[in-house]
C-alpha cells in the first residue's frame, strides 16, 4: 500500500466561523429603513430573522424586503386615512407606532403567512410576489394598493435598483469592498460586517497549521455555498451580482487564508462551470459529489479552474473507457481519506458521494465525517448520516492530528 493522502474539506459558517455578520447586517439594514420611515420606536433584533428562517426564508436578502413589506402593510392597516405614499423610504405618513412588542408579534404572524406562500422552485421573494399576483394581494392587501409595492419584490438582488440589497451588501462587504465590486456610491459608511462581526471558531493554532501543512500528505480546502467571485476575471458582471459577490473571500481574509493559502470552492466557482456546460444554477452544489470533488482537487492542484474541470470529468466520464483524470496527483495504490467538517448534512452527503465516485475510478477512498454540533434537529441529521459529533472544529481536528 502506498502513502496516504488526507483531504480536509471545511465548511465556513458554523464550522470555521460564527456568521454574526449576516444577521447583524440584516438587523441594522431593517432598523435603518424603519428610522427613515419615521418609526424611531420600532426595531428588530435577532429573534425576527430567526423566526423568518424557521419559516423558510433563510437568506437575509429575502428577509429584508419581506420584513419591510409586512411593516408597510401593517402601517396602513393602523392608519388607513393616511394618503398612499408614492416615495420610499420617506416617512409613510404622520403616524407613529410606539408598541415594539406589537410590531414583533405582527412580524411573527406574517412570517407564518409567508411560509404558506413559498414555492421550493423559487426564491422566497419571487414566490411571495407570484402568490400575491395570483391572489389580488391577499395577505398584503394594503401594500398591494400602493405605488411603491413593486420595489419590495422586483429586482431585489440588483443594488442599482434595490435600496435594500445595496445597504445589505454595503454592510457585508464594507464601504471599500462595495465600491470596488459594484462601482456604485455606497449608501452607508462602514467596515465589512463579515470581517469585523463574524467570530472565528477555529483556533489560531489550527488556522496556522492548515495553511502550512498543505501538500504534506494533507490537502485542506474550503467548500461553501457562500457567494464568491467567478474564477474568470471578466466574469463578474452585473447580471450575476447575487452569485458573484465576494462574501467567501471576506471569510478567507478574516481567517488569514487569502492568496491561495487555503483554496475555496464557492458559489461563484460552481456558477462558472455550470454556465460553461449549460447546466442549471445550483446543479453541482452540495450534496452533489461535484462540490466535494472540486474542493479536493483544488486542495491538491491549487488551480481553481483546473480543479473544476477535473471534478467534472470524475463525475461525467465513464471509468471503464477513460483514463483517470487525477492520476497525475493520486496513484492507484494510495489510500485516500476525505475528511469533512460540517454542521449540516448536505456537505456530509457530498463527501460520501465523492468517495463513491473515487471508488468507481479504482481508488481506495474513504469518507470520514466530522459533525459540528449546532441545533438538535441538525445534530440528529448528522448522526443519521454517520458523522461523529464534536462541539467545535478544534476538537475534531485534535482527533485528526492526535493532539
Amino acid at each position: 500500500m502506498g502513502i496516504e493522502k488526507n483531504f480536509l474539506v471545511l465548511d465556513i459558517d458554523g464550522v470555521l466561523l460564527e456568521a454574526y455578520g449576516y444577521r447583524l447586517a440584516c438587523i441594522d439594514t431593517v432598523n435603518d429603513f424603519l428610522k427613515q420611515m419615521g418609526q424611531l420606536s420600532l426595531s428588530i433584533d435577532r429573534t425576527t430573522p430567526d423566526i423568518f428562517e424557521a419559516s423558510g426564508v433563510t437568506a437575509e436578502w429575502d428577509m429584508i424586503p419581506l420584513i419591510l413589506a409586512a411593516f408597510v402593510n401593517w402601517y396602513f392597516l393602523l392608519f388607513p386615512s393616511d394618503p398612499p405614499c408614492a416615495e420610499f423610504p420617506a416617512a409613510l405618513g404622520s403616524g407613529k407606532i410606539n408598541d415594539n412588542a406589537a410590531f414583533h408579534r405582527m412580524l411573527a404572524e406574517k412570517a407564518h403567512d409567508y411560509q404558506k406562500m413559498l414555492n421550493p422552485n423559487e426564491t422566497p421573494v419571487n414566490a411571495v410576489w407570484h402568490y400575491l399576483s395570483a391572489n389580488e394581494g391577499k395577505g398584503l392587501e394594503k401594500l398591494w394598493e400602493l405605488p411603491i409595492r413593486d420595489r419590495f419584490f422586483l429586482n431585489t438582488l440588483d443594488p442599482r435598483k434595490s435600496q435594500f440589497f445595496a445597504q445589505l451588501m454595503n454592510r457585508l462587504l464594507g464601504t471599500a469592498g462595495f465600491v470596488e465590486f459594484y462601482g456604485l456610491t455606497p449608501p452607508v459608511n462602514c467596515e465589512s460586517y463579515l470581517e469585523t462581526k463574524d467570530q472565528m471558531l477555529i483556533s489560531d493554532y489550527y488556522r496556522d497549521l492548515l495553511q502550512n501543512i498543505a501538500g504534506k500528505a494533507y490537502y485542506p480546502a474550503v467548500m461553501t455555498y457562500r457567494p464568491t467571485l467567478l474564477p474568470s476575471a471578466d466574469g463578474n458582471i452585473s447580471s450575476k451580482y447575487f452569485v458573484n459577490t465576494p462574501e467567501g473571500e471576506c471569510a478567507l481574509r478574516l481567517l488569514g487564508w487569502s492568496g491561495g493559502k487555503v483554496p475555496m470552492i464557492g458559489a461563484g466557482s460552481l456558477c462558472y462551470i455550470e454556465e460553461k456546460y449549460g447546466l442549471r444554477r445550483e446543479y453541482y452544489v452540495k450534496p452533489h459529489p461535484f462540490h466535494a470533488l472540486a474542493a479536493m482537487m483544488a486542495g491538491i492542484c491549487r488551480d481553481e479552474i483546473l480543479a473544476l474541470e477535473t471534478a467534472r470529468k470524475l463525475c461525467e466520464l465513464d471509468p471503464k473507457t477513460n483514463a483517470s483524470p487525477v492520476d497525475m496527483w493520486i496513484k492507484q495504490d494510495e489510500s485516500i481519506k476525505i475528511m469533512v467538517f460540517e454542521d449540516s448534512v448536505s456537505g456530509m452527503n457530498s463527501v460520501k458521494n465523492a468517495a463513491e465516485i473515487m471508488q468507481k475510478w479504482g481508488y481506495n477512498a474513504e469518507a470520514v465525517l466530522f459533525g459540528i454540533r449546532s441545533t438538535g434537529m441538525k445534530n440528529d441529521q448528522l448522526k443519521n448520516a454517520g458523522a461523529v459529533l464534536f462541539d467545535n472544529i478544534n476538537e475534531a481536528l485534535d482527533t485528526v492530528f492526535k493532539k
